[in-house]
């Protein structure tokens, strides 16, 4: 059985519409929406606790932050998991000690914006002294996470998680499972779609010194050759003239892909978990050629009953990685020039 508890009550008997949970990656924190009868209650709702439950398993765990009616008296709520706080937390994050990894990072952002700790991976890597100033946790989590990588570590990706048996901020290591759920025609698979599109390729990048007037041209010969010149031109400073070559390179492997985009929808039937992005499926469709292990992206489902759930997925062929999010982070900004 779906239920709907805030504050103590339970909503489900006033719920118009099947709740809907929404994972995206960009977002880092997970959302709740509902759809309501206008009730008395409303007017009390916003910054209550919310959590939606299927029979003995929390589904969601968050706060409810936006509220609204509509001409017909719908009322709606929307609700985000304690990850939010991630978001929305600017400050000075300093890491001095060239002692830390990305998991102690982890710890400290979280003590510092109040988010409860499940289980965080040791991500072993030791960082250099990091300064963050102004940054925000959200990113700042992403780039530790992107520079764990790029320093020959794995690939770890966090959640909030907010199951009873394991509750709080989740890091992990991004695997391929031995076994996977999985979405085939003719059984959960109802749609299915894959696009490529070289609409915003770069097929050439340009730096710029203006005051050396060094200038570096780096071409990507294939897509050139395919699409015409396409530019990415950028001015850089003199604390970057050095790593102008280094800098064009890594530019051009960046923008010079092809964007490839697969969708599906399907439904659980009850005996399928709720996917998180991060998660990894193998899907089965012949037509788009969408075939074999896939990583979750970007997910949304709504939840009609215990065993009716229909779910729509972004996926890709490879887990994302992180991408460093501050250049300067390595360079205190409180030392003295």
């Amino acid at each position: 059985m779906i239920d709907v508890r805030v504050a103590g009550y339970s909503l489900a008997e006033i719920l118009t519409v099947a709740p809907t949970i929404d994972d995206q990656t960009e977002a880092v924190c997970r959302g709740l929406t509902l759809q309501i009868q206008n009730d008395k209650l409303l007017n009390t709702l916003l910054g209550k606790t919310v959590e939606l439950w299927n029979n003995d398993k929390r589904l969601f765990f968050g706060s409810i932050l936006k509220r609204g009616l509509d001409e017909t008296g719908q009322a709606s709520l929307t609700a985000y998991d304690p990850l939010f706080y991630f978001k929305n937390n600017p400050d000075d994050y300093y890491y001095k000690k060239n002692t830390v990894t990305a998991n102690k990072v982890f710890e400290d952002l979280a003590k510092k914006t109040g988010v409860r700790i499940a289980k965080l991976a040791n991500t072993k890597v030791v960082l250099p002294a990091l300064w963050y100033q102004n940054g925000n946790p959200d990113e700042i989590a992403v780039d530790v996470l992107a520079r764990t990588k790029q320093a020959g570590g794995k690939n770890y990706w966090f959640r909030f998680d907010p199951s009873v048996n394991n509750f709080g901020l989740y890091l992990f290591e991004r695997v391929v499972p031995k076994e996977v759920w999985a979405f085939q025609v003719g059984v959960n698979l109802t749609k299915a779609s894959y696009e490529e599109s070289a609409e915003e390729i770069v097929t050439q990048v340009k730096l710029v010194n203006r005051e050396t007037g060094k200038v570096v041209v780096r071409k990507h010969d294939t897509n050139y050759n395919l699409f015409g010149k396409l530019q990415h031109f950028e001015e850089v400073n003199k604390d970057e003239a050095a790593k102008m070559e280094s800098k064009a390179r890594d530019l051009l492997s960046k923008l010079s892909k092809i964007k490839v985009s697969s969708k599906i929808d399907g439904f659980n039937p009850g005996n399928m978990p709720i996917f998180y992005s991060g998660d990894v499926i193998y899907v089965e469709e012949k037509q788009t050629g969408i075939i074999g292990a896939y990583h979750i992206r970007n997910v949304t489902q709504e939840i009609y009953s215990s065993d009716y759930i229909t779910v729509a997925m972004d996926i890709e062929k490879s887990a994302s990685i992180p991408e460093i999010k501050y250049e300067d982070a390595t360079t205190n900004p409180n030392k003295k020039k």
